[in-house]
């Protein structure tokens, strides 16, 4: 018999092809599985099996039957020697699956592959260097929508408007027009500290806005002595019963006011709440609001 140790978990045991306690497959082919023997040498002789046992001389061995092959295998085993397979339900180690041996026709397969993939290799380096000068045809197909880019949204202004009130001072004016004459001239409106302000737009032809760019007074003095407009809600006529609400920063930058509306013809800004006038330089502040521009951008509605 071949004396042979798992590799797995170290089980000594004889003539098996698969570790009786862990399952681990043993190569026939290992060489360290055989005992080195000449054509010379009698057969080794196992010290450890008495010769010519009688069967009454010692106890029979238990032996069950492999649940997968049905072969007759020692009850201490917990793989089958002739299959492999799981007879206990003891814990086990894990065995390691088989090396594959690599045989002729997957080398030649693998080599057949190496010589496809340089092939294509060398072939795309030569039409990178050689080819590829033409130019491709243009494609008939494309419409002016998908090659030209979204048309930006043009500025519309308002044909007329008119405000809830305007402050009269001789020599000076400030006038509801100059909120779209594209000046620094301002309006302001008649001592109402901004209260329930309303300034209506009137547009020649119905448009969807889609912003609003606000200007408050540019001068620095101007703008903290008036009061500024700080809550304000906007109607269109096209969307009644959908009021936009928002506020303003208190600062005398441009501001955009974001909007979707579908055919505007008339636009109405209500303030509702202003930041108070600021005296400057110990003098008195202003108990008007001011504000400096309206901007409209948007499409012509379809």
């Amino acid at each position: 018999m071949t004396q042979q140790t798992c590799s797995n978990c170290g089980a000594n045991f004889e003539d098996q092809q698969f570790c009786p306690d862990c399952g681990q497959w043993v190569d026939p082919l290992d060489e360290t599985h055989f005992e080195e023997f000449s054509l010379g040498d009698s057969p080794p002789v196992d010290d450890d099996e008495p010769l010519g046992v009688v069967p009454g001389d010692v106890p029979m061995r238990q032996l069950v039957n492999c649940p997968s092959c049905g072969a007759t295998n020692p009850a201490h085993n917990r793989h089958c020697e002739e299959c492999g397979a799981r007879i206990t339900q003891g814990p086990l180690p894990v065995a390691p699956q088989p090396m594959i041996r690599t045989t002729a026709g997957a080398r030649a397969l693998a080599v057949i592959l190496g010589v496809v993939a340089v092939v294509a290799v060398l072939a795309f380096a030569w039409n990178a260097i050689f080819g590829g000068n033409d130019e491709p045809a243009p494609d008939d197909t494309s419409t002016t929508s998908t090659t030209q880019a979204a048309a930006a949204p043009q500025q519309f202004v308002p044909i007329s408007l008119t405000c809830s009130s305007t402050l009269e001072v001789a020599g000076d004016t400030f006038a509801c027009e100059n909120l779209v004459d594209g000046t620094d001239r301002y309006w302001n409106d008649q001592s109402a500290q901004g209260r329930d302000a309303v300034i209506e737009f009137t547009f020649a032809e119905p448009i969807a806005i889609e912003q609003i760019v606000f200007k408050n007074v540019v001068d620095d003095e101007a703008f903290r002595k008036n009061y500024r407009v700080q809550g304000f809600e906007i109607m269109t006529d096209d969307l009644p019963d959908r009021p936009f609400i928002d506020q303003l920063r208190d600062d005398n930058g441009s501001q955009l006011i974001l909007l979707a509306t579908l055919r505007t013809r008339q636009l109405t800004f209500k303030v509702t709440s202003t930041y108070p006038a600021e005296a400057v330089a110990g003098e008195t502040p202003f108990n008007e609001l001011a504000i400096n521009e309206f901007e409209f951008y948007g499409r012509p509605a379809g």
